[in-house]
């Protein structure tokens, strides 16, 4: 048995509170090694007297859970095994695991391992028991219930729409529109930053109380945001609490009068005996310099966006005041927190905590493009960005640039496995679930605006766990290298991707009214590496989704497992039904949603 490769640690996605009786266990062996794990979990205290009147204790045998764990997951090295333990009336428990295969049987606890034998006397050795001491329900991971049915679409403001008023996008024109958002089925906006700036990406604030003019004005938003609300479409503003611009008004004192500004601490200066600023300045603002003459932390290493020091109490204060200004008096329903894995965790829990004693279901999303797990405890945010899942999508469905690498379907299987079993259950179903974004090339570029290679992503986007983003345009086949990525949104619908859009509107009703394209329960059936052929379910209580990818160039029979022959299920795309045979030819880059209802 390969006891390197076995992997647990406690308070951690491998063991949390799912709620408040009752606790997720995981376990990863290596691939193929281990034919079963048994988990055996007791609470600690479970001690009865003896009949005797001796008064002495013995450990309560019968009162251990024996739980035989499931394979949740297979992942390119490893088994992940999964279990739940329900109805924990006292919210403490210790757990070992009992591992076999064919050859082996060990006991695997937190201190050692040991041969299984008949002696059961090291079995229940509560010592060597890993611990889960109490399940506090004020540590609990809680999101707002709304999230996980809501369908995002992302807004560019400046290159959305400008109604009769603006060539370029603005405020006024995102109201205009509103009625096509919702119609299209998104009951959630994200906006990239609105406040006043003066780039065209807005990434660098010159004041957070206040909407560009570029843009609108505080009015219009609060009107934008009262009517996105009467439409039951949430809005989430993009806040950038790392640094802001060069000339947010903190900054200038700074740069004007050095130490003696009360602002000098609200920013990183690296050495108080040089320049604040090295090279040379255009219209103001400095240009790019060598790396070795910064003398401040910045964004990267860009001079005109100077990092805040979010531990300094004047900054901080500021800065928190921002965030709750914008939910009390317009009533937003999140925050997207631009580089939200540079900024200390010391500060995003105090920004909870201030957010949701506000608006308890405000949605709070990191961007982190990697495992978010420290950030995802219940303390900080409810979710980030999910590019552990955008990767994959792009690897495996992309045809524009041979240069990459370019993934197989099981390569594909086990990138999405490892996510699947990176976080929490109740966890994923909150994730911002993308396949591009202003910061990534547009996916219809990925796939060489191939309609037919689309629409098994989009399917694939819209039946995972997790919330859907839609990036404003590419419901309609907007493509664009990552530097052409926030061109002005297409409305003349003869230039529009008709097939597209209304496969993707339609995909949103199916999301919308089935359960099963929404929960967190998702499996895989079947994986053939040499055909490229993708099936996975998913399951509720009253549902079962079956869904087919054929992700070739030419025509595949496919051989349907076992448990789903001879079943009658409801074709979701064509709207009819039909009775499962042994296989079916899928034609070129084509699927089929299959919908049986229990």
């Amino acid at each position: 048995m390969n006891f390197a490769a076995i992997i647990h640690e406690p308070k951690s996605s491998f063991s949390y509170a799912y709620s408040k009786d009752k606790l997720h266990i995981r376990i990863k062996t290596a691939k193929n090694d281990v034919d079963n794990v048994e988990l055996l979990a007791v609470d600690p205290f479970n001690w009865i007297p003896r009949n005797d009147g001796s008064g002495v204790y013995d450990f309560d045998i019968d009162s251990v859970y024996k739980i035989k764990m499931v394979k949740e997951q297979i992942t390119r090295d490893h088994d992940c095994w999964f279990a739940e333990i329900s109805d924990i009336k006292w919210k403490r428990i210790k757990y070992c695991f009992i591992i076999e295969n064919k050859d082996e049987k060990y006991i695997l606890g937190s201190h050692y391992r040991l041969p299984y034998t008949k002696d059961k006397s090291k079995l229940y050795d509560l010592f060597n028991y890993f611990n889960y001491p109490y399940i506090n329900e004020e540590d609990l991971y809680i999101a707002p219930d709304w999230v996980s049915n809501t369908i995002w679409y992302q807004i560019f403001p400046k290159s959305f729409y400008g109604g009769n008023t603006s060539i370029e996008g603005n405020l006024i024109g995102i109201i205009e529109k509103l009625d096509y958002i919702n119609e299209a089925g998104f009951n959630g906006i994200y906006l990239n930053p609105i406040f006043e700036s003066p780039s065209q990406h807005k990434y660098d604030t010159t004041d957070y109380f206040k909407v560009d003019e570029e843009l609108g004005d505080n009015e219009i938003f609060g009107k934008l945001v009262k009517e996105a609300h009467k439409r039951g479409i949430k809005v989430m503003l993009d806040a950038v609490f790392n640094h802001c611009g060069f000339f947010h008004p903190y900054w200038q004192d700074v740069v004007r009068n050095g130490e003696k500004s009360k602002y000098y601490d609200c920013f990183y200066i690296l050495n108080p005996d040089k320049p604040i600023v090295n090279g040379n300045l255009k219209n103001g603002v400095p240009q790019e310099v060598e790396r070795e003459e910064l003398n401040y932390y910045t964004f990267a290493y860009t001079q005109s966006m100077p990092k805040w020091n979010t531990s300094n109490p004047i900054a901080r204060e500021y800065l928190l005041n921002v965030a709750c200004y914008w939910v009390e008096k317009y009533d937003i329903d999140g925050w997207r927190l631009d580089v939200s894995n540079e900024v200390s965790h010391d500060f995003w829990r105090e920004l909870r905590k201030r957010l949701k004693s506000i608006k308890p279901d405000v949605y709070i999303l990191g961007e982190n493009w990697d495992n978010s797990y420290p950030w995802l405890k219940g303390d900080q945010f409810d979710a980030v960005m999910n590019y552990e899942f955008s990767i994959p999508i792009w690897s495996y469905f992309r045809l524009n640039n041979t240069a990459k690498i370019k993934y197989s379907s099981n390569d594909f299987k086990f990138e999405l496995s490892k996510l699947l079993v990176g976080y929490p259950k109740h966890l994923t179903k909150n994730l911002f679930n993308l396949l591009d974004s202003h910061d990534t090339e547009r996916f219809f570029s990925i796939v060489n605006e191939k309609v037919e290679v689309a629409k098994l992503a989009y399917l694939l986007l819209f039946t995972y766990p997790g919330s859907p983003c839609i990036y404003y345009g590419s419901e309609v086949g907007m493509s664009g290298g990552e530097h052409k990525n926030r061109q002005p949104m297409i409305w003349d619908e003869a230039k529009q991707n008709k097939e597209l859009f209304l496969f993707i509107k339609k995909l949103i009703r199916l999301r919308k009214t089935y359960e099963s394209f929404r929960i967190e329960n998702f499996q895989w059936m079947n994986i053939e590496m040499e055909n490229n052929i993708v099936i996975y379910k998913k399951q509720c209580e009253k549902e079962v989704l079956y869904v087919i990818l054929n992700n070739n160039n030419i025509s595949k029979k496919i051989a349907f497992p076992e448990e789903i022959k001879g079943i009658k299920v409801k074709d979701c795309i064509e709207e009819n039904y039909t009775l499962i045979d042994k296989e079916i030819e899928l034609l070129p880059y084509n699927y089929k949603v299959y919908l049986q209802i229990k």
